[in-house]
C-alpha cells in the first residue's frame, strides 16, 4: 500500500521535497538550528507520536483536512522546549510524512502551502517560551499560537487555490468557515489535553533533557 501511494506522487511533489530538505540541511550545516544524536531522537519521536495520533481521525473534511486526536501536541511541544526553528524543521518532516500518507495536492504551491509550510508553522507555538508566563500556561499559549499559524497557512490555500468550490460566496469567508471547521475543533483537543496538569511536564522534561546534552 505504501509503495503505491510513493509510486502516485507527482514528480514535482518529489521535486519539493528534495529542496527542502537540502533547506533543512543547509540550516543545520550553518547552526541555524544545532542537532545532537538525542535532539534527533526526540525529533523522531516527536514525528512518529504525531503522525501515529494523526490516524486516529474523528473527521475528515470533504475537500481535505481532519479532527484528529491532539496529533499537533508533539510538534508544539517540542518547538517550545527545543525552539522554533528546531521546531519548524520537525514540523515540515511531519508535513512530508503526511503528504506520502494522505496526499490532497492540485497544484505544487498548495501543496508545499498545506503540508509542510502548513505543519511548519506549529512551530510558532515555540515563542510561548519566551513569554513571562508561568510555566503551566506556556503550553497552551502555544498550542493557541501555533494552532493559529497552521490556520492562517490553510486559509491562504484556501483563497488561492480552492476559490472554485465557494461558489457564490466570498472566497475569503468561505476559506475562513471551511478551515475553521476542521483545525478549531483540533485546536481545542490539543488545548484541552494540554491543560491536564501532567501533560506541561512533558516540556519541562524535554527541556531538561536539552540541558543535560
Amino acid at each position: 500500500l505504501l509503495t503505491e501511494k510513493l509510486a502516485a506522487v507527482q514528480w514535482y511533489t518529489w521535486l519539493v521535497v528534495i529542496a527542502l530538505v537540502v533547506l533543512g540541511i543547509a540550516l543545520i550545516r550553518a547552526g541555524k538550528a544545532q542537532w545532537n544524536a538525542k535532539i534527533l531522537a526526540y525529533a523522531a519521536m516527536t514525528v512518529a507520536i504525531s503522525f501515529v495520533l494523526s490516524t486516529l481521525r474523528l473527521f475528515k473534511s470533504p475537500q481535505g483536512g481532519s479532527v484528529t486526536l491532539f496529533s499537533m501536541l508533539p510538534v508544539i511541544a517540542f518547538s517550545v522546549a527545543f525552539g522554533p526553528v528546531r521546531g519548524a524543521l520537525v514540523g515540515c518532516a511531519y508535513g512530508f510524512l503526511q503528504l506520502l500518507y494522505d496526499p490532497y495536492v492540485i497544484h505544487p504551491l498548495q501543496m508545499l502551502s498545506d503540508y509542510p509550510l502548513a505543519f511548519a508553522a506549529l512551530a510558532l507555538g515555540g515563542f510561548a517560551e519566551k513569554t513571562a508566563l508561568p510555566k503551566y500556561w506556556k503550553l497552551p499559549l502555544a498550542i493557541v499560537i501555533g494552532s493559529l499559524g497552521r490556520y492562517l497557512m490553510a486559509v491562504l490555500s484556501g483563497v488561492v487555490f480552492f476559490a472554485e468550490y465557494a461558489g457564490d460566496q466570498n472566497v475569503l469567508v468561505y476559506s475562513l468557515v471551511y478551515n475553521i471547521a476542521y483545525l478549531g475543533p483540533d485546536a481545542l483537543i490539543c488545548l484541552g489535553a494540554s491543560l491536564i496538569p501532567g501533560v506541561s511536564r512533558l516540556v519541562e522534561m524535554l527541556r531538561l533533557g536539552r540541558k543535560a546534552m
